[in-house]
């Protein structure tokens, strides 16, 4: 398997090289670049050797001010070998849709709406902070049922128990996994396989998107079964049930899902999903302004985001199957109105 690894580490650089084509000047992708025919062999030898340790993170300020923890260039690399030869590795349900080939959110969204008409109840539920909430130990028990490599088995145990630079103060992870990784998506996906094969014997519709899960049921009893089932899978993960994103009812009261509602016959963008649309908008309204930008460069600005918006909700769907309730010019915000009402210099 480390052969394998090794084989894929040539295509992670230059996966590497396309993600990080715009970090700043002081990132240290420039460095790794630089040197790579230097790097790369002494790479080689440290994963064939079992040497190779993965580096602190490093917490960064983003321009909107969020935290975030980045892994170096170098250990990149080594995540996205290891997430191209699991890929192949680790067994994964086609029902579990945010996977790459697995059909992703809009099939999902669309496949959902064509099952409605055939079921009276729903089931919709995801995971309280599912990255955060994996448990190690309980993770690598299951790894270890697939991968027989000590060598690989090392380096996800170092992935999971990463420690993170913290101007200095070094805070170690005993659990949880890490998000903005390439590899997260597809443990994620793993760990609750077993959720997959449970719902999959069940005579009823059933969809999981990373951790947001969904079940479609013609009766209450196929409800209350699959309900019985997912808590008891998620009892044995130590997983606990979001309480404000957990609905049971029937399907005519309406749900959401994925950022749509669902329901009354139709499918339309959900309030969720609208709101942070016109959070984003107002944040990039006053963006412009803080750059002095003319009242004509801010309009442009803000009704190009505006379509892309529209062009996102339609996308992947059906013409005839979305409603448009929501996706009319922002009632609820007039940019003409907001210009006039804040002071501003052309």
């Amino acid at each position: 398997m480390i052969d394998r690894l090794i084989h894929h580490v040539d295509t992670a650089y230059r996966w590497l090289c396309q993600q990080r084509k715009h970090f700043p000047a002081n990132s240290d992708v420039w460095d790794l670049r630089f040197h790579w025919d230097q790097i790369q062999p002494d790479l080689i030898a440290q994963l064939r050797g079992n040497r190779y340790l993965f580096s602190p993170q490093q917490q960064v300020i983003k321009q909107d001010g969020e935290y975030i923890h980045l892994w170096t260039s170098q250990d990149s690399i080594v995540l996205k070998a290891l997430t191209l030869v699991l890929a192949d590795l680790l067994p994964a349900s086609r029902l579990c849709t945010h996977l790459k080939g697995h059909g992703g959110a809009k099939q999902t969204v669309n496949t959902i709406y064509q099952e409605l008409s055939g079921n009276a109840f729903v089931f919709r539920t995801d995971v309280k902070s599912y990255y955060q909430s994996i448990n190690h130990e309980r993770l690598l028990d299951r790894l270890e049922k697939h991968i027989d490599d000590k060598i690989v088995i090392n380096l996800l145990g170092q992935y999971l128990k990463r420690s993170v630079d913290k101007g200095g103060v070094f805070l170690t992870h005993r659990q949880g996994i890490s998000s903005g990784c390439p590899l997260s998506p597809l443990i994620g996906s793993f760990f609750l396989y077993e959720l997959d094969q449970a719902m999959e014997q069940q005579p009823l519709f059933y969809r999981r998107y990373m951790d947001d899960i969904i079940v479609l049921a013609s009766t209450r009893w196929k409800l209350r079964k699959a309900i019985r089932s997912v808590s008891q899978v998620f009892e044995r993960l130590g997983l606990e049930q979001h309480p404000d994103k957990t609905f049971i009812g029937r399907i005519e009261k309406g749900f959401d899902f994925l950022g749509y509602q669902f329901g009354e016959g139709k499918l339309t963008v959900s309030a969720r999903t609208h709101q942070n649309h016109i959070r984003r908008y107002t944040r990039l309204y006053e963006q412009k302004l803080r750059q002095r930008s003319s009242r004509e460069d801010i309009l442009a600005c803000l009704e190009r985001y505006r379509r892309r918006w529209i062009q996102w909700a339609f996308a992947g769907l059906p013409p005839s199957t979305l409603h448009v309730d929501l996706l009319h010019d922002l009632q609820g915000f007039t940019m003409n109105s907001a210009l006039q009402s804040q002071p501003h210099k052309t």
